[in-house]
């Protein structure tokens, strides 16, 4: 096995758990409501709780990495999820679930930044989007267990569970252990904020912040609204707890195909196309379908994610040549705002369902959609335009 091969496996199998984990509290938010008596708001809380503190990871990664090194700090990330998860496991009340579920966002963070630069630093420059996609397969694999994880937290009870997922965690830990510490990232990100915006001004950079923006307001909107509508209609855990998992037996699938497209057609256009196809989901989802035509986007959710991560990877990478800065720089940046937004969105739009109604929140949702749909497609343009980027010096 390839060198950069084996770090992809071990960030793969973090991501794999991040999943699992994120997955796994979904189908069981109505549960948890009833089971705390929490309110659509409140419920849209124990989702922000998870990504309100990967903003600053994000940062605080880009003065890290090229200091510490990105290996150390993925083996400290999948060491610290390990722990999260067993305190989660265990949790005797929702105060203790919201902090477990902010550690784990914590590690979550690292994870997203530190080790996904490491694997596009060492990954050659024309395999980036099938070692993107892979691991954005294993992310897959792990949403595919993630409802089968709250499905058994629901018969088997959480310390079984999630016990399994400290477990597997663990697992990731010693993979990072094994890993080789790859290619040195240069520290020259001394003026932080400077190299930020030079990073931030390339178009693919913009692109793939775009990407993110779209996906975070379509399925922070789905995440939350659509479980909870689902539950109040009388569906059970059970079933949503499939339709989940069958989307991410899909986007397992998908992942690394959708890589060696990104390869091939590059990634921008496919970006731009699987966008486009993000968005339709809240429109659909504004009109009030029936629960079969929800649970039917809930599947089509996860090859639609697997496709957004195997092409937004590659265009932050791709930013971050053009503006000569570290890939974790560029990564960091795009955490911020993904985390940022998967922290604010279901706090505004659990209010908004709260205060109006599940269909206005759908429709504020697909309206934040728009202004990011139209930096993407601006970006593209900008990209196809532009004459390639020389590569940056020891890449």
């Amino acid at each position: 096995m390839q060198p950069y091969r084996r770090i992809t496996i071990a960030v793969g199998v973090s991501m794999f758990v991040d999943a699992s984990l994120y997955l796994a509290v979904l189908p069981l938010l109505p549960r948890y409501a009833d089971q705390f008596n929490l309110n659509t708001f409140q419920a849209g809380l124990v989702l922000a709780a998870y990504p309100v503190s990967v903003p600053f990871v994000s940062l605080g990664c880009i003065v890290l990495v090229p200091r510490v090194g990105a290996r150390r700090i993925s083996l400290c990330s999948a060491l610290l999820m390990t722990i999260a998860t067993v305190i989660f496991a265990w949790a005797p009340n929702v105060e203790v679930l919201i902090l477990a579920r902010f550690v784990q966002g914590f590690a979550s963070g690292s994870i997203w930044t530190a080790s996904m630069s490491w694997v596009t630093d060492n990954a050659p420059a024309g395999h980036r989007g099938r070692e993107s996609g892979i691991v954005m397969g294993l992310l897959s694999a792990g949403s595919i267990a993630g409802p089968g994880i709250g499905a058994l937290a629901a018969t088997a009870g959480s310390g079984v569970a999630f016990g399994l997922v400290a477990a597997v965690s663990f697992v990731g830990v010693v993979l990072a252990v094994l890993a080789p510490t790859g290619r040195a990232v240069a520290a020259g990100e001394s003026r932080l904020w400077a190299s930020i915006a030079r990073g931030a001004r390339q178009p693919a950079t913009i692109a793939a912040m775009a990407m993110s923006l779209i996906d975070l307001c379509a399925f922070g909107a789905v995440d939350l609204l659509v479980p909870l509508g689902l539950g109040r209609s009388g569906t059970s855990v059970d079933v949503i707890a499939v339709c989940f998992a069958a989307g991410a037996v899909l986007g397992a699938a998908v992942g690394p195909v959708a890589g060696r497209v990104v390869d091939r057609v590059g990634p921008a256009p496919v970006g731009l196309v699987v966008g486009i196809g993000v968005m339709v989901i809240p429109v659909v989802l504004a009109f009030g379908p029936s629960d079969v035509v929800q649970l039917a986007l809930l599947v089509a959710a996860g090859p639609l994610f697997a496709v957004i991560g195997a092409a937004m990877f590659p265009l932050s990478s791709l930013g971050a040549d053009a503006a000569r800065v570290s890939h974790v720089t560029v990564m960091g940046l795009l955490g911020v705002v993904w985390a940022a937004g998967f922290a604010v969105v279901p706090l505004v739009l659990g209010a908004v369902a709260t205060a109006t109604s599940t269909a206005t929140a759908f429709t504020l949702a697909s309206l934040l959609c728009l202004p990011a749909l139209v930096l993407l497609v601006t970006s593209v343009r900008r990209l196809g335009a532009a004459p390639a980027a020389a590569p940056v010096a020891g890449r």
